[in-house]
């Protein structure tokens, strides 16, 4: 272990450090709210917010590029060994899990709520709807993807840049444009 950590550049030494801290000081504050494994690989301009009642879970070795938000506002967010691109935006109020090797393209939103829009009077912007989220492991997301409430995505399934999803998406599925096609069509036609 040591000899692995001689190798590494003083950047990524320091980046390292400064997660050990952030997550020990996350676990005291937010005792039993926050379980958060100490080796992590977060970018320094990641927003890491847990509200009151919040639940985090924050599996070994999650990994962000700048301005990346883990927001936890009421709800419990629990996410495996991940990557996150630049600019995601994850937004908890109810329940969003997330699994293991999956990866997040730049600018994707996963928000597991809506408003409640047909409030007209003062406190129109205070009522939500919220339906969880289920996103199973080795999913791969493209850039710019809006993931909405009440979404389950199962392992293996890959969606295309752009994309808005709601509901189920399939086992290995590919989704493209709105359209679901299966892996195993996939590799056919490229045969």
């Amino acid at each position: 272990m040591i000899e692995r950590l001689k190798k590494q550049n003083p950047k990524k030494l320091l980046i390292m450090l400064v997660n050990f801290i952030r997550m020990t000081v996350l676990n005291i504050v937010h005792m039993g709210n926050v379980n958060a494994s100490l080796v992590q690989n977060i970018n320094p301009k990641t927003e890491i917010a847990v509200r009151g009642g919040s639940k985090l879970t924050l599996k070994h070795s999650v990994f962000t590029r700048r301005n990346v938000s883990f927001r936890v506002e009421g709800g419990e967010l629990t996410i495996g060994t991940s990557f996150f691109n630049q600019g995601c935006s994850i937004t908890c109020m109810d329940n969003i899990q997330i699994g293991d090797n999956c990866l997040f393209g730049p600018n994707v939103v996963v928000v597991d709520h809506d408003h409640e829009y047909g409030y007209t009077d003062e406190r129109r912007g205070n009522h939500y709807r919220k339906d969880p989220i289920s996103i199973g492991n080795n999913v791969w997301i493209g850039a710019n993807v809006t993931i909405l409430r009440g979404t389950q995505i199962e392992d293996g399934a890959v969606i295309g840049a752009g994309c808005v999803i709601r509901g189920k998406v399939e086992k290995n599925t590919v989704v493209i444009n709105k359209q679901d096609i299966r892996i195993k069509e996939i590799q056919r036609i490229n045969e």
